[in-house]
């Protein structure tokens, strides 16, 4: 079963559930899903993770500033589309994990830079780690 079949499925299940902020965090996902796949073509699991990983990116933007407007009604309501949409992505690495591939691209660079290294690392987390963590700890062992 594809991701997009897995989302469809689990909003018919919500929605016969009464669970209506998974429901609304489900219809929200697909609906960003088809706006990308009008624009760039059919989208395969890779690609609905992305979209999926750019929604929870933008949402723990906007949780941060609402924290720090006081919104704790908004908040808790942006928490709970957090946890749904990340529940279709696949597990972030650990510390402990994405530290040893930090080392292991520096280790494994004539001269590592700052940009080189962190796009590496990126390309090897594939999705599984958060570009500012990354960014961070490259920063961290090169600086």
């Amino acid at each position: 079963m594809t991701l997009k079949d897995q989302l469809m499925a689990d909003m018919k299940q919500a929605l016969k559930a009464g669970e209506k902020t998974r429901l609304s965090s489900i219809r929200l996902a697909i609906s960003q899903v088809k706006n990308v796949e009008i624009d760039s073509g059919e989208l395969d699991d890779a690609g609905v993770q992305q979209v999926l990983a750019k929604m929870v990116k933008q949402l723990k933007d906007a949780l941060t500033e609402f924290q720090r407007a006081g919104r704790r009604d908004i908040v808790s309501a942006e928490q709970e589309k957090i946890k749904v949409l990340e529940e279709y992505l696949p597990d972030q690495l650990s510390d402990q994990e994405l530290d040893r591939v930090v080392d292991e691209v520096i280790a494994n660079s004539n001269q590592p830079r700052m940009g080189q290294v962190i796009g590496q690392v990126m390309a090897q987390a594939a999705g599984r780690a958060d570009g500012a963590k990354v960014a961070r700890l490259v920063k961290a062992k090169l600086g």
